[in-house]
């Protein structure tokens, strides 16, 4: 088994693949089943057998506004099966923080448009306040993602340990 980091220091939603699990996919999805239809105080989910994917979460008398949701799709290919993982916050809080950041995105380039319009018109470029404005939105809205994340870090590893032991490996 080997894991491998596919995505930078700098993404809001971690991502993984665990490659060459041990057991063929149709073991893994059965042995996550299980686990999820036993009951348990370390994950909750469910399961679309469909397009293998998985969605854990921890149980609802732990949850707190920051709380993971780790989605996990089973892959298998020249008969090796892998695990690719995304960890993120709920819907919610993540369409809360795309707004944010498509409105903050738009004020800036709308006042670097108008910055430039006033500046060729012999203006005074009031507009172009709006740039560093918004940047600085853009920052405080991943500072407090980066802080989201911090705190639901022991809920991750709890997620990851419910994974582990389904699948009978450290991941």
């Amino acid at each position: 088994m080997k894991i491998k980091e596919t995505g930078t220091p700098l993404d809001l939603k971690p991502r993984c693949k665990i490659v060459n699990i041990g057991i063929s996919k149709d073991t893994a999805l059965k042995k996550i089943q299980d686990n999820l239809i036993k009951g348990n105080d370390i994950a909750v989910g469910f399961m679309d057998t469909d397009d293998n994917h998985i969605e854990l979460k921890v149980p609802a008398n732990q949850r707190h506004f920051w709380s993971p949701k780790m989605h996990i799709w089973i892959e298998e290919e020249g008969g090796e099966t892998s695990l690719s993982c995304v960890v993120g916050p709920n819907k919610g809080i993540w369409n809360v923080f795309m707004i944010f950041y498509i409105i903050a995105i738009a004020l800036t380039i709308i006042g670097l448009i108008l910055g430039f319009y006033q500046k060729h018109n012999h203006e005074t470029p009031y507009y172009f306040w709006a740039v560093p404005a918004g940047l600085l939105v853009l920052f405080g809205i991943n500072t407090a993602a980066r802080i989201g994340q911090y705190w639901g870090k022991t809920q991750v590893s709890q997620l990851k340990s419910f994974l582990s032991m389904c699948i009978d490996q450290k991941i």
